[in-house]
């Protein structure tokens, strides 16, 4: 991987390394110990929830907790899971392959529609990778100084900022050292797969990470995007013209459109953060971006990003999950229990009557046409218009 100075993406990996915080060490490991199996594991918070087959869903939350479902949410078993962190994305490519993320830089994978997993990254191997980026570019940005210092008449403004740009490489190894000091403290917040092969995880701190191998080899690719405040990533979802899309933090949506070889900054124009993009088509070929985040904020794109309007969501609460059902419905969830739903066709949102004011962090459609909600107290149900069901048996 080549650096020069100037470029943005150097930037942008100058500040994944900086951008990390030195956390208290533990006497205990997470990372190593393995989550309790628990009779209440469907009453814990979950943070995300995916299908992985026609009627089978499996959802992941806090302490390492993993379940799984093969009856469309009715009822649901623990799975074997190899630490003890907050799960915080989760998706099934295949019914049998899936992958899991979440702080500490874990990274897990199940090969058995999600009965037992594995780890595959782990925070103190990121803080490897930083390292060694860190340490690359400090010897990259050396040498190119080095380069303009020997020229008999260098310019005066490329030599300032090559050696303003080696005072940043320094600094971000010395943050690189500190953070490999302090452990695994950058969370991990999406995953999303292409195929069984090739995947992206997005975290704080700007981080994007990519496999072509199934996940036996993961690579920081955050200088493949223009992202110097090193913005968190929230979630990443794909388009039907094969454009992926990222929800950031401070206003920002990132687009790829070469398979995530490079990606475009978009501004919707609001400064707080997103925490998702529903794809909505219109059945033309074309599709309707919908972007939502911090208070209630939601923003509309029909141009695949190039231009945004806000839109009246109806409410001023934090919203944290949205997906298109299969009959066009759009649903959005969040804080204080707040469904909204739009039916095909229609432009505006109306709000669900919802007595359980508790967060929803996560939304699925099972293949009765129901949807399963996750978030604080553990599983809800909906019907495909949002409105709560009566609990179901969600025991183990």
């Amino acid at each position: 991987m080549m650096f020069s100075i100037n470029c943005k993406p150097l930037r942008s990996l100058l500040a994944v390394a900086v951008m990390g915080f030195v956390a208290p060490a533990f006497a205990i490991d997470l990372l190593e110990l393995p989550a309790v199996q628990s009779g209440v594991a469907t009453r814990t918070l979950l943070l995300d929830v995916t299908a992985r087959g026609d009627h089978s869903l499996a959802a992941a939350g806090t302490y390492g907790v993993i379940i799984v479902s093969g009856d469309d949410g009715e009822s649901w078993t623990q799975a074997s899971v190899p630490a003890s962190v907050s799960l915080t994305g989760i998706h099934f490519p295949t019914p049998e392959k899936g992958w899991a993320v979440g702080h500490d830089g874990l990274i897990l994978h199940s090969d058995d529609g999600g009965q037992t997993w594995q780890k595959q990254l782990n925070g103190h191997q990121l803080n490897e990778q930083i390292m060694a980026v860190a340490e690359h570019i400090v010897e990259q940005v050396r040498d190119e100084l080095e380069v303009l210092q020997s020229q008999e008449d260098p310019d005066e403004y490329e030599l300032e900022d090559a050696e303003f740009m080696l005072e940043e490489a320094e600094f971000m190894l010395e943050g690189a050292v500190d953070d490999t000091t302090a452990g695994p403290v950058r969370p991990l917040l999406d995953v999303w797969f292409r195929n069984e092969r090739e995947g992206f995880v997005t975290g704080s701190y700007g981080m994007l990470l990519h496999t072509d191998d199934g996940g036996q080899n993961w690579t920081l690719v955050s200088d493949r995007m223009d992202n110097p405040e090193a913005f968190h990533l929230n979630q990443i979802t794909p388009a039907p013209d094969g454009n992926l899309y990222i929800a950031g933090e401070s206003g920002f949506v990132y687009r790829s459109s070469d398979g995530g070889e490079s990606w475009d900054s978009l501004e919707p124009g609001y400064e707080g953060s997103f925490y998702g993009i529903v794809v909505v088509p219109d059945g033309s070929g074309d599709y309707e971006l919908l972007a939502y985040g911090l208070r209630g904020n939601l923003f509309r794109s029909t141009d695949r990003g190039e231009t945004w309007e806000p839109m009246d969501s109806g409410t001023t609460v934090t919203l944290m999950s949205g997906m298109l059902l299969a009959d066009g419905t759009v649903l959005l969830a969040g804080q204080g229990g707040v469904i909204l739903s739009r039916a095909s066709g229609q432009k505006s949102f109306s709000q669900v009557k919802n007595p359980d004011r508790r967060v929803i962090s996560g939304l699925v459609q099972g293949g009765d046409g129901n949807v399963v909600l996750v978030g604080m107290g553990g599983i809800r149900k909906a019907d495909a218009s949002g409105s709560p069901l009566a609990s179901t048996s969600a025991e183990q």
